[in-house]
Order: C-alpha cells, then sequence, then structure tokens
C-alpha cells in the first residue's frame, strides 16, 4: 500500500512540478493544487501503517494515527486558500492586461514601463 502511495504522490507531484513550469497562468495556478493534494496524500500516507495501541479497539484492527489527518486537514484547507487566492490573482490579471501568458505580460509591462518614460514628469 505504501509503495502504491508512495508511486500516486511522486506521479502527482511531478505534474504538478511541469505545470508550475508552464507559461500560462492557468496552468501555474493547477500545478500548485497538484503539489499541494500530493502534499495531503504524502501525509495521508504516513497514516496507513498499523502502528501503537489504540484505547477501545480489538486486537488485530488496524489503527491509523489522528494527528496526520489533522495535519492532512489543516493542509486541505490551507490549499483551497492559496488555489482561492491564485485563481483570484489569474482573474485580475487577465482582466488587466488581457492575457494569461507570461511572455506576452513581461512585454505588456516593458510596453506600459516605457509609455510613462516616454511621458516624463
Amino acid at each position: 500500500m505504501n509503495l502504491i502511495a508512495s508511486l500516486v504522490v511522486g506521479l502527482l507531484f511531478a505534474c504538478g512540478v511541469r505545470m508550475v513550469l508552464e507559461r500560462e497562468l492557468v496552468r501555474v495556478a493547477c500545478g500548485t493544487v497538484l503539489i499541494t493534494n500530493s502534499s495531503v496524500l504524502l501525509i495521508l500516507a504516513g497514516s496507513f501503517a498499523e502502528r501503537g495501541e489504540a484505547v477501545n479497539v480489538p486486537q488485530g484492527y488496524p489503527v491509523t494515527d489522528p494527528v496526520l489527518q489533522s495535519l492532512a486537514l489543516t493542509a486541505i484547507v490551507i490549499g483551497f486558500a492559496v488555489s482561492a487566492l491564485l485563481l483570484t490573482l489569474v482573474h485580475r490579471t487577465q482582466r488587466a492586461h488581457g492575457s494569461l501568458r507570461t511572455d506576452r505580460l513581461v512585454e505588456a509591462e516593458m510596453k506600459r514601463v516605457h509609455d510613462t518614460e516616454k511621458e516624463g514628469p
């Protein structure tokens, strides 16, 4: 079970990093979501193993660690907030510049700076 979880975490993280390296901001935001989800799955994978003694659980039943589950829940909430912020920034960038590609955003900013310098004080 841990091998499968490790492979899935690695695959999600690799896909997330690949998407973060793209030039379009929507893909960057989606890549960040994938990296966040892979970290949540990594935290949960640590709670798959059976260990420790639990109170009022018959012998032979699997036991999970509740601390790791609470950490995963916290990571989900933080990931949701970061995703909402990123998507809001992507939306505002689209409305302000009319493009989501980073190379076009750089060109638009350079043009704006050049026009501002031309006008002078």
